[in-house]
């Protein structure tokens, strides 16, 4: 027994000198490389706040855009490094949008954009134009004609970008970054607040009373698939820059600036509801129809979190 109890004695003493006399592990090694593994891991996950001015282009010059709105967004980002220097960012949100634009009114020239509201569901009427209506179902004591001036338009999507991220290596605690993508939008809202020129009731016959001139705005307007967009889904080019701040191992604040433009107009070509001259010919009504083109753009001050 005192044989086996010295050697593991001799062993053990041989283990604790050995121990007291390696070199330990440099210090860079656990604060600079390994923090830099967490910063450049592979999976990242994060949280964006998005106050975002937004408005329309268009080559319509009947009813120009008339100016900007103040939107906000929110989601959830994730990001997939593929190399120190790309990834792959993508993720679901919500967006919050709006923009504005205007009605000529000629009179003299026949352009005098107008649709009909019934007075009781408070929803656009369709005229039946091509031979199938006599006008009747406008011009009657139950609808009332609106006469427009200015539109301002709101819309919800629901978000999914997949985007090219492009990171420089981390400096003092900062990575710069670029990226290059497309956003995918679902619309899940669109309404309008309308404002008119004038407005006009008629008689249980159809003839026209006297026009209110100058009446308050309708908010809240659902356009939904009469007036908007058909397909429900909006596709455009997400583009920016910014930069991420380590806050400690993973976790990082990021700033960007985004430029969004989308592919894809905001209205039907041509509204269903709203003409601006009409002509009847052997006891049938035909409509001209306002045209309708508005492509949605944006720049979002992106701010969040990535973990």
């Amino acid at each position: 027994m005192k044989k086996y109890f010295y050697t593991a004695m001799f062993a053990l003493s041989l283990t604790v000198v050995g121990a007291q006399t390696t070199t330990p592990t440099p210090a860079p090694a656990v604060n600079s490389t390994d923090r830099e593994a967490e910063f450049d891991r592979k999976w990242r996950f994060g949280l964006r706040v998005t106050p975002q001015p937004t408005w329309f282009s268009s080559t319509d010059k009947n009813n120009p855009p008339a100016g900007a709105a103040f939107g906000f967004g929110f989601g959830l980002n994730v990001e997939r490094r593929l190399s120190q220097v790309a990834g792959i960012l993508f993720g679901i949100g919500g967006d919050f949008e709006g923009a504005k634009y205007s009605f000529r009114n000629d009179g003299a020239n026949q352009y005098t954009p107008v649709y009909f509201i019934n007075n009781s569901s408070g929803e656009f009427v369709t005229p039946k134009d091509n031979g199938k209506g006599d006008g009747t179902e406008l011009f009657n004591d139950k609808n009332t004609a609106y006469y427009l001036k200015e539109r301002r338009v709101k819309t919800t999507h629901v978000t999914l970008p997949v985007i090219l991220k492009l990171s420089t290596k981390e400096y003092s605690g900062m990575k710069y970054f670029v990226n290059f993508g497309t956003e995918i939008g679902i619309r899940v809202k669109h309404v309008a607040n309308d404002s008119y020129l004038s407005s006009q009731t008629y008689s249980s016959n159809g003839l026209p009373l006297p026009a209110k001139e100058n009446p308050e705005s309708i908010e809240n307007i659902n356009l939904g698939n009469s007036e908007g967009s058909l397909a429900p889904l909006r596709i455009g080019l997400n583009v920016g820059g910014g930069f991420e701040y380590r806050l400690g191992g993973t976790t990082a604040l990021f700033v960007s600036a985004n430029y969004f433009r989308s592919f894809t107009n905001q209205m039907r070509n041509q509204s269903q509801v709203m003409f601006y001259n009409y002509t009847v010919e052997n006891g049938t009504n035909s409509y001209q129809y306002v045209k309708q083109n508005y492509i949605l753009q944006a720049i979002r001050i992106n701010i969040g979190i990535m973990f």
